[in-house]
């Protein structure tokens, strides 16, 4: 779905006007499901047990350490290539978010819910293609 509207996008099959309805559905779900739905989430799907369990200072120094160096990235990547550094670095954070909802909650902890779009084709696309080449180095490293 996601690449056949990237397609239609990039073809210029979309009438303005369908774009219009589009963007006025956005805009209304994000105003009236965003946050109910981020809470919601965010109660049921955190694994309380396993939360509290890591609250030791290995583990939140590997987590602090590993998402710092994801906006690291980022930012200076951003720069090279044109794009707004601290856009890029918040769409570069939703990698270590807990997918969609994630998404929702950084976003919207920065103030930049517009960003939704392009943090969700780098939550899709990039988190598949991440886990295909953590698959191929495992496979080909014998694990």
């Amino acid at each position: 779905m996601l690449v056949l509207a990237v397609a239609l996008k990039l073809a210029h099959g979309v009438t303005p006007r369908l774009q219009q309805g589009s963007r006025f559905v956005y805009d209304f779900c994000l105003a009236a499901m965003a946050f109910p739905m981020l809470f919601t989430f965010s109660a049921t799907q955190t694994p309380w047990r396993t939360l509290v369990e890591c609250f030791s200072p290995a583990p939140l120094l590997t987590c602090v350490l590993t998402v710092c160096a994801m906006v690291g990235t980022g930012f200076l990547v951003a720069r090279r290539v044109g794009l707004h550094p601290a856009e890029t670095a918040l769409v570069t954070a939703t990698h270590s978010g807990m997918g969609g909802a994630g998404d929702i909650a950084i976003l919207t902890a920065a103030d930049r819910m517009r960003l939704m779009p392009f943090a969700q084709i780098a939550t899709r696309i990039g988190g598949g293609l991440t886990v295909t080449l953590a698959l191929v180095a495992a496979h080909t490293v014998g694990l």
